[in-house]
């Protein structure tokens, strides 16, 4: 008997015949197979390039016939020895194939893939792995013209079904359905799409569907938005980043409410998915009090599920959002108050609620906290944090494994402590990386680039003597391990130039010449062939850093104006960039320190600053430099003011500063002025 195969959505079966293919019969919309047919495998070859090549319709269904030995141009394996013809059938609906993408014919193959994936990884729910997977295979995720395109069709065509009358989600015109489903689609897709009016379209779509809804008279419940449709739009939201995603999610839930409260909508009612994006939103945010909210939503989903609301449960990720909100605050006691919600997270744990338990990413975020707090401590703190993850995962909690992303962290916040002892305690955070790694004790905590160039940052921010000697040292340890053979640990530029800039900082004598020699081995080592020695604009600011503060007799001043000469020379030259505005102004502080007040300075700051204008580099570092450097009457010649009367840039012609970036949003106020 005839046995259907079609489903609505993609159908991708593998079929092996031996000296023969079998037919394929469409029928009432339904793909059957049969073996009425069979055709000599004399003339397979002929046959499997015509089905690679051949499109044929029916009704509104599309089929793809094409062979697993040929490629998707029609081309034929003329050596194959196969005894049996593979072939793949797709049936894609046209309405869907723009929508949901080209699935892979060979699914076999994927289910073996993701079995032995999620024997290695955490499982999750079908319905998310689906969405994601969807999301990829979308056109609409990588071409927004095609998503701008779709949404303009659905919004004009449920207008006009709207206004003859026909809002029960029947099929418009071009076939696309104005139903929930459709929306909800666009929606999430704006959600991910990154465009700047994404949440403008989503709230656009939203609207669209409560005026059709209203428009039936609360009939057509197809097209009536859902729990779903109102999260979907809190997300985009919340991935918008925008100051003021707080504050119109809020509005959201506070419509969901009302409708739910009300009767109007009972499918509206909010749920852990709602929270959650809500409280991302405010983490997302920025605004002032945006923790404090996120807190709060927390606070709020845990008494809903203490009051027995079977739609609301906090998570390990509605908690993240509010720590995560914390760690970006720069209020006082915001990392105490991102690690307190880690211990009501634990409690809620303990009282029953699975879901809630927390996990290596939470402690990362509290971490993170730590390491972008100022108060004193807090590097020592987030060691602590560290500590306590090893000892839980010793205890048998593997969720709490700690990894280089957790050490690299608490690396970060001795970084930024400032503490004397802080290059110490960062190498001692490294040996101990490495000696997890290589006992086996905790593969996971493998040191990479990132852990080195880490360690290299504490000893460049410290005070103490030997300071450039140290970060040297870890550089080299970093180049023999990778001439050794571990990839992961390769230098980079920012490496060399961390190194040089410790030089620059060092009061150790012949540091010019020390970043120097760096400087030339990093440009050496790329002209070898490592890309990723590629030397930049700030390698070169960190030579002429290290020359502006160098210290000692007239020998070594005078070497230091040599070398900074020679660099910017090398740069003016070069490809690896064009000198800006701190390429200037450094140069300018070289004049100052290095060279006594003379004609001769004056004659060399002039040259410097005509070319400083020439490149649009002028820029109030420049300025507060010239100021420093210049005579008062060659500072007003330069500028056409005098250097009492505060001379900014706004004040100076819009060539001279057309290029100057003190962050995007300057560059944009010049470009614009």
């Amino acid at each position: 008997a005839n046995r259907p195969l079609f489903c609505p959505l993609t159908l991708a079966m593998k079929i092996t015949f031996p000296q023969s293919i079998l037919g394929l019969v469409l029928l009432n919309g339904s793909l059957y197979s049969s073996s009425s047919f069979e055709i000599p495998r004399a003339r397979s070859a002929t046959i499997r390039r015509l089905c690679s090549q051949t499109r044929a319709t029916f009704l509104d269904t599309e089929i793809i016939l094409f062979s697993d030995e040929d490629d998707l141009n029609g081309h034929t394996d003329q050596n194959s020895k196969s005894n049996t013809l593979p072939i793949h059938t797709q049936v894609i609906q046209k309405d869907t194939q723009e929508q949901d993408g080209q699935h892979d014919g060979q699914r076999q193959q994927q289910q073996q893939q993701q079995q032995q994936q999620q024997q290695q990884q955490p499982q999750k729910s079908p319905r998310n792995r689906a969405s994601k997977r969807n999301r990829h295979q979308n056109p609409a995720m990588g071409d927004t013209k095609f998503l701008r395109k779709r949404t303009a069709d659905l919004m004009r065509l449920a207008s006009e079904d709207q206004h003859g009358g026909q809002v029960n989600g029947d099929h418009l015109k071009s076939k696309m359905k104005a139903d929930r489903k459709t929306f909800n689609w666009l929606i999430d897709q704006w959600a991910f799409s990154g465009e700047s009016d994404a949440v403008d379209k989503a709230l656009a779509l939203l609207r669209k569907m409560e005026e059709l809804y209203q428009a039936s008279q609360n009939t057509a419940d197809n097209i009536r938005p859902d729990v779903r449709t109102y999260t979907k739009v809190i997300n985009t939201i919340s991935r918008s980043g925008r100051s003021d995603a707080g504050a119109l999610a809020d509005s959201i839930l506070d419509q969901m409410e009302t409708k739910y409260s009300s009767g109007k909508n009972d499918q509206a009612k909010p749920n852990t998915h709602t929270y959650t994006a809500l409280v991302e939103a405010h983490a997302n945010s920025g605004a002032p009090g945006a923790a404090s909210r996120a807190e709060d939503i927390c606070a709020t989903m845990i008494q809903k599920w203490k009051d027995g609301d079977p739609d609301v449960k906090p998570t390990a990720r509605s908690f993240n959002a509010a720590i995560s909100a914390w760690a970006k605050s720069d209020l006082e006691g915001a990392a105490r108050s991102a690690e307190s919600i880690l211990y009501q997270m634990n409690h809620v744990f303990e009282t029953g609620n699975a879901e809630a338990k927390p996990n290596a990413y939470n402690y990362n975020s509290v971490i993170n906290a730590w390491a972008n707090s100022k108060h004193v401590g807090s590097a020592q703190r987030a060691e602590e944090l560290l500590g306590r993850m090893e000892d839980l995962y010793i205890a048998g909690d593997p969720d709490i494994k700690p990894t280089t992303v957790t050490f690299n962290s608490v690396i970060d916040a001795w970084a930024k402590s400032g503490e004397e002892h802080a290059g110490i305690k960062a190498e001692e955070i490294l040996r101990h990386m490495e000696e997890l790694y290589h006992t086996g004790e905790n593969v996971d905590a493998k040191p990479n680039a990132r852990s080195f160039n880490s360690v290299i940052n504490v000893w460049a921010k410290s005070s103490q003597e030997d300071a450039a000697l140290k970060a040297e040292g870890v550089l080299d340890l970093m180049k023999r391990l990778y001439d050794e053979g571990n990839e992961d640990v390769q230098p980079d530029a920012h490496s060399f130039s961390t190194v040089i800039n410790a030089w620059a900082k060092s009061k150790l004598p012949g540091k010019a010449q020390r970043a120097l020699g760096l400087f030339r081995e990093m440009k050496k080592s790329y002209l070898d062939g490592n890309e990723s020695l590629r030397p930049n604009v700030v390698s070169y600011n960190a030579v002429m850093n290290a020359c502006a503060f160098t210290s000692g007799d007239a020998f070594e001043s005078n070497k230091a104006v040599e070398i900074a000469q020679a660099v910017l020379k090398d740069l003016q030259q070069s490809d690896f960039g064009s000198p800006d505005q701190v390429t200037y102004g450094t140069f300018l502080k070289v004049c100052g320190n290095q060279i006594p007040a003379c004609d001769s300075r004056d004659k060399l700051v002039a040259v410097l600053f005509h070319k400083c204008m020439r490149d649009g580099q002028v820029s109030n570092l420049v300025l507060q430099q010239l100021k420093l450097v210049a005579s008062e009457e060659l500072y007003t010649l330069l500028i056409g003011r005098s250097p009492h009367e505060g001379t900014g840039m706004m004040d100076l012609p819009k060539e001279w500063c057309c290029n100057v970036v003190e962050g995007k949003w300057r560059r944009r106020k010049w470009r614009d002025k």
